[in-house]
């Protein structure tokens, strides 16, 4: 447990850091970083610490993402579209849309649009997704549901959606 906490610390600065400071996104992409928060995402468990570092790791690949090249240098990390889509699929909390959005810069690239293209499996997975999230919707509509849960189904379904037209459209 002290260990996941350490981590969880690590993990939080890292997001802060990142968060503000490009030369930081830059020395982290530099000393290797990439592989590093995509191995840490791939090997947390369903815990909740381990999802909070998680959060914290997808977060990080946010806010490097947000700058051309080193959105590239994560396109080319080896497994980092899948592991970001797993973590897209799995969530339905936060870190739903922090992949989301990794997903969403990487695919503001006509490189990045290709590469999540020779992955037919994971954008079928994603359409699959869509039409679950749909169709949640419209029971949710029918129903006097909590408004609280509406309303995230419909958050979901819109990022999806989203997603999925910038895969498909360009």
């Amino acid at each position: 447990m002290k260990k996941v906490h350490n981590i969880l610390h690590i993990c939080e600065t890292l997001d802060s850091a990142t968060k503000y400071s490009d030369r930081c996104c830059d020395e982290l992409v530099a000393a290797g970083a990439i592989d590093k928060l995509l191995t840490l995402i791939r090997s947390a468990s369903r815990s909740i610490p381990d999802q909070q570092v998680s959060k914290h790791a997808l977060s990080t690949l946010r806010h490097l993402a947000r700058y051309p090249q080193m959105a590239d240098e994560l396109i080319d990390t080896k497994g980092s579209i899948q592991t970001i889509f797993w973590e897209l699929l799995r969530n339905k909390e936060e870190a739903y849309f922090i992949a989301s959005d990794v997903l969403k810069k990487i695919c503001n690239s006509h490189k990045g649009v290709e590469t999540v293209r020779k992955l037919p499996a994971l954008v079928k997975r994603l359409q699959a997704l869509v039409e679950e999230l749909t169709r949640k919707a419209n029971i949710e509509k029918r129903n006097a549901k909590g408004q609280n849960g509406k309303e995230k189904s419909e958050r979901r379904l819109k990022e999806a959606n989203e997603l999925l037209k910038l895969i498909t459209s360009r």
